[in-house]
C-alpha cells in the first residue's frame, strides 16, 4: 500500500511539474510560451507631454476642467508604473486608449520613450487609441496665457509611433487600427479600434462615441472564428464600453453598435472584454443577461487611485485584480519634499473628490432653503460618494450603506431632482465586484 502511495505521490507531482513548466508556443509569433501568462492593464492615462506647458496660465486654466486628473505629476507616476512592472516583468502591458491627454503627437512619442524600459526587459507595449487620441482638435500647447495648436496624431502616425504593438501582430484590420496578438498557446488578445474620427487633421472637438465599421465587424469575425480554429481563447480590448455602467452617464461610451458586438463574443465564447473611456473602475456581466461576456471596465490611470489590472492566466482559469499606483520607490530626494508626492493616494482622492463637490454645489447654490453649512456637507458627501464609484469602492454593506443614508449630506443633497437620480446610480453597485474578478475559462 505505502509504494502505491508513494507512486500516486510521485504520479501527481510529475503531473504538476508538466503543467506549471512552459510550453512551446503553437505557431511563431506568440509573445510566450507559458501557460501561465500576466497581462498588466490600464486606460485613459490622458498623458500631456511635460514640453507641452510651463504651468502659467492657460495650463492652469485647463486643469480646472480636466475632470479630477492628475496632470502635475503624470511623468512621475508612470516613472512608478514602469518600476513595478520591470520588477513583477508581466508577459506584456496593455493601454486601452486615451494614451494622450488631446491627441498631441509630442505627448504619444514623450509617452513612448517613459515606457521604453519595458521593450528593453522583453514587455511589449500593446497599445489602441482611445476618442483623445487620433485627430483631435483640441490638441494644444500651453504657453503663459496661451494655446497654441500642436500637431495632432494621425492614424499613419499612430501606427509608426506605436510601432512596437503592431511588430506583435498576427493580423491587422486594413480598415482600422484594430489588431490581433497571439499571447501563448490558449490565447489570443484583439485590440479593438472603436473610435470614430475624421479622416484628416481636426479643428473641432473630438467623437465622444465609438462605433465598429462593417468591414471592422467582418474583420473581428474572422479572427475570432480563426482563434477558435487554432484552440485559442481570445480577449478582447478596446476603448469604448461594451455595457452601460451608469444609468445616468453612458450616451456616448457604450459602443453605438454593441448589439452586433456581442453577438459576435457569444458565438465565439469570448469570456471578458476590457474597455476605458468612462473614467469608472467597473464590473459587470451584461444588465440584459444577454451576452455571457464579463465587461472589466479600467478607471483613468490620470485619476484616483490611478489603478491598472493585473490579469493572471491558467489554460482554465482568468483572474483580475485592481492595484494602485506606488510613489514611494521612484522618489528622488527632492520629490520626497513635496507632500502631493510623498501622499499620492490623498492628493489623488482630494483632487477627485473636489471634482464631484462642485457638482452639489452648482446645483444648490443659492437655493433660498440651504444654508452654507449644509452645502457644504452636501457637497463633501457628493464628492466622496463620486470618488467612491470612480474608485470602484460602491459596493457597500447594508451597514454601511443604511450610515451613508443617515449623513446630512445625503438628506440635502436627495432633495434636488437631478442630485437624486444621479446619487441613486453610484450609491452602491448591484452587478460585480470591481476590484476582483476571477472565472473559469471552458476548453
Amino acid at each position: 500500500m505505502a509504494s502505491v502511495m508513494a507512486l500516486a505521490a510521485m504520479t501527481g507531482i510529475a503531473w504538476g511539474l508538466v503543467a506549471l513548466a512552459p510550453r512551446k508556443a503553437s505557431t511563431p509569433g506568440a509573445l510566450t510560451a507559458s501557460a501561465s501568462p500576466r497581462l498588466w492593464v490600464m486606460s485613459d492615462t490622458h498623458f500631456i507631454a511635460p514640453s507641452l506647458h510651463d504651468g502659467k496660465k492657460a495650463f492652469t486654466e485647463i486643469k480646472q476642467s480636466a475632470a479630477g486628473k492628475d496632470l502635475n505629476y503624470q511623468p512621475v507616476a508612470l516613472r512608478a508604473f514602469v518600476h513595478a512592472a520591470l520588477k513583477s516583468k508581466p508577459t506584456a502591458v496593455i493601454i486601452t486608449g486615451d494614451v494622450t491627454f488631446n491627441g498631441e503627437l509630442i505627448s504619444a512619442k514623450s509617452l513612448v520613450r517613459r515606457f521604453a524600459p519595458l521593450s528593453k526587459a522583453g514587455i511589449p507595449l500593446l497599445v489602441i487609441p482611445g476618442n483623445h487620441d487620433i485627430y483631435d482638435g483640441w490638441a494644444r500647447k500651453y504657453q503663459g496665457k496661451e494655446q497654441l495648436r500642436t500637431p495632432q496624431i494621425g492614424p499613419d502616425d499612430w501606427r509608426d509611433v506605436f510601432s512596437e504593438s503592431y511588430a506583435h501582430a498576427r493580423a491587422t484590420d486594413p480598415d482600422s487600427l484594430s489588431y490581433v496578438v497571439a499571447l501563448n498557446h490558449d490565447y489570443q488578445l484583439v485590440m479593438l479600434d472603436s473610435n470614430i474620427y475624421p479622416v484628416q487633421a481636426s479643428a473641432t472637438n473630438p467623437n465622444t462615441g465609438g462605433e465598429l465599421s462593417d468591414k471592422t465587424l467582418s474583420w473581428l469575425d474572422r479572427q475570432l472564428q480563426a482563434g477558435q480554429k487554432a484552440g485559442r481563447t481570445s480577449l478582447v480590448f478596446m476603448h469604448h464600453n461594451l455595457y452601460v455602467h451608469n444609468r445616468v452617464v453612458h450616451h456616448g461610451y457604450v459602443l453605438n453598435n454593441t448589439e452586433a458586438l456581442q453577438k459576435l463574443l457569444t458565438r465565439y465564447r469570448v469570456p471578458v472584454l476590457f474597455s476605458g473611456h468612462i473614467h469608472a473602475q467597473d464590473i459587470a456581466a451584461d444588465p440584459a443577461g444577454h451576452c455571457a461576456t464579463t465587461e472589466i471596465v479600467s478607471g483613468s490611470f490620470s485619476v484616483t487611485p490611478g489603478g491598472y489590472g493585473v490579469v493572471s492566466l491558467t489554460p482554465t482559469s482568468l483572474d483580475y485584480r485592481r492595484h494602485a499606483v506606488n510613489l514611494t520607490p521612484v522618489l528622488t530626494k527632492a520629490e520626497r519634499k513635496n507632500p502631493d508626492l510623498v501622499h499620492y493616494q490623498r492628493y489623488l482622492r482630494g483632487l477627485f473628490s473636489g471634482n464631484g463637490a462642485r457638482l452639489a454645489v452648482e446645483s444648490l447654490y443659492q437655493r433660498k432653503d440651504i444654508t452654507d453649512k449644509q452645502l457644504v456637507a452636501a457637497a463633501d458627501f457628493l464628492g466622496e460618494l463620486n470618488r467612491r464609484f470612480f474608485a470602484g469602492e460602491d459596493s457597500p454593506d447594508k451597514a454601511e450603506l443604511a450610515k451613508l443614508r443617515q449623513t446630512a449630506g445625503y438628506r440635502i443633497a436627495y432633495k434636488v431632482p437631478s442630485l437624486r437620480r444621479y446619487i441613486d446610480t453610484i450609491l452602491q453597485d448591484h452587478n460585480l465586484n470591481d476590484l476582483h474578478y476571477h472565472t473559469t475559462i471552458a476548453r
